[in-house]
């Protein structure tokens, strides 16, 4: 009667706790573009997006995904060898033992009668497997240390966890047939523990068994074409898919900036699990949020941690998603002098124009204390000349500044500009164009360098420094101009 209780109880926790994981997914969203789309909207999308995968060329590609990403866990093997032996004890170990230990009953003991009251020594060699997996765990993380692989409590709950259930069931495997009383007791410490980690495994790190391996699948067969309602989806499903394995942590760009200022959410780890509790409740401290805010905005979108990332999860589309929503609904930040990158100006199409435009202005209104750059370019009198001492000697401080003189108005940089590209009638929305504000300078217009739209939506994409046959260091020039300016504003 009590494990029967047990069993209905462990059941009932796990099938509530995997419903509102589940329709968390539907219910949540990163971003802004999903506003208005409701979750029975996105269920419908989701089906529709599953039944569209029943094609030949699809299903080959989901076999190979399966095959390679999930199963021999290829992903894996290429970054850490070590770690990819951890996993793969784990994951083929707990396998066989579900299939014939856990659910022998439905699935062995129909076909062998006898199985259930012997002593099989194939559950032993699982048994042991498993702990020398988990022992490879404790040793990463205890002995190893490496590097930003941070132990949370979730972590060390997984591991005692499965020790605990894996220790029992090989001392209860080993006195099926010398010791009744101590089989019973084994054994319900054994089932005890297994029944416990059914009912908390939606609401842990364990969660991830089911959710990693669909995350690799959707993202195999998705891109940025995909129905948006379906993107909103799988990236609230990735948050659930992240194992924190840090992996892409040690591989962020910017991660070094982590240690300097002593902001643990700058590493793309930490901000996943800050992702996962803004999502469900939007308000945070201020402080934390904060915190995030520089993590986000630092990341350069250099794509490092989606490709090395052994879940599939697509984090670059995840942290564009993430901060346009903060840019959005949150107050500005002294971090936001340009549009961030260069990867934002290629999304640019897909975002509202006032909502790409809105936040540069209120930084920009914010350092001015009301004033207004662009003024100044308006009011300022043509005169060849004009504080250009003040001007040439704040720029030549270095021969890497002073390469403004280098200039001949090929127009290079402006013609390679994205910023430039993006707009019909360039110099009428940015009021000079690369080119001009490096003539600006050399002319000594010092207002009208600095007051330029141009100057202020600039990318920092390097791809007018990178392709200047005068080798003018122009993005370089523009972020000094932008400092001069603000200079001037305080």
């Amino acid at each position: 009667m009590f494990y029967t209780l047990m069993v209905y109880i462990a059941l009932s926790v796990f099938t509530i706790g995997l419903t509102y994981r589940l329709s968390s997914w539907f219910r949540f969203n990163v971003g802004i573009n999903t506003g208005g789309v409701t979750p029975w909207t996105r269920i419908r999308a989701a089906c529709k997006g599953v039944a569209g995968l029943f094609n030949k060329e699809k299903l080959t590609l989901l076999g190979i995904v399966f095959l390679q990403d999930i199963l021999l866990q290829k992903h894996i093997q290429k970054q850490d060898r070590l770690r990819w032996i951890m996993h793969f004890l784990i994951f083929s170990a707990f396998m066989f033992l579900l299939i014939f230990h856990a659910l022998d009953q439905i699935i062995v003991t129909p076909i062998f009668d006898r199985f259930y009251l012997t002593m099989n020594p194939w559950l032993i060699i699982a048994g042991i497997i498993l702990l020398v997996g988990l022992s490879i765990a404790l040793y990463r993380r205890y002995v190893l240390k490496v590097p930003r692989l941070k132990t949370s409590a979730m972590d060390l709950y997984t591991i005692i966890i499965l020790l605990l259930i894996t220790l029992s069931g090989l001392f209860m495997e080993m006195t099926k047939l010398t010791s009744y009383d101590y089989y019973q007791k084994i054994w319900w410490v054994h089932i005890l523990a297994c029944l416990f980690g059914l009912a908390f495994l939606p609401f842990s790190k364990m969660f991830h068994m089911f959710t990693t391996p669909l995350s690799l699948l959707a993202n195999a067969v998705m891109d940025e074409n995909s129905d948006p309602a379906n993107i909103a989806t799988r990236q609230v499903m990735e948050l659930d898919a992240c194992t924190r394995c840090n992996t892409c942590s040690r591989h962020c760009s910017v991660a070094v900036a982590c240690d300097h200022l002593g902001n643990d959410t700058i590493l793309p780890a930490e901000r996943m699990h800050f992702l996962k509790e803004y999502i469900a409740n939007k308000n945070i401290s201020s402080k934390k949020l904060a915190a995030i805010q520089q993590g986000i905005y630092l990341c350069t979108n250099c794509d490092r941690c989606t490709v090395v990332c052994p879940a599939g999860i697509n984090l670059r589309e995840l942290w564009f998603s993430a901060r346009e929503e903060l840019l959005r609904d949150k107050p500005p930040v002294d971090l936001m002098m340009t549009p961030f990158s260069f990867f934002r100006g290629l999304k640019q199409p897909q975002i509202d124009q006032e909502q790409y435009d809105s936040p540069l202005e209120n930084v920009k209104s914010m350092l001015t204390a009301g004033g207004d750059f662009s003024a100044e370019m308006d009011a300022a009198p043509i005169v060849i000349g004009q504080g250009s001492n003040e001007l040439h000697e704040v720029l030549g401080l270095s021969e890497r500044m002073e390469s403004f003189s280098y200039c001949f108005s090929c127009e290079n940089c402006s013609t390679v500009c994205p910023v430039v590209a993006h707009y019909t009638d360039s110099q009428q929305s940015l009021d000079l164009l690369p080119h001009q504000i490096i003539r600006s300078v050399a002319l000594g217009l010092k207002e009208m360098a600095t007051g330029s739209r141009m100057l202020w939506n600039c990318l920092s994409c390097y791809q007018c420094q990178e392709h200047c046959p005068q080798g003018v260091k122009v993005t370089d020039i523009f972020n000094t101009l932008k400092t001069v300016s603000i200079e001037d504003h305080k």
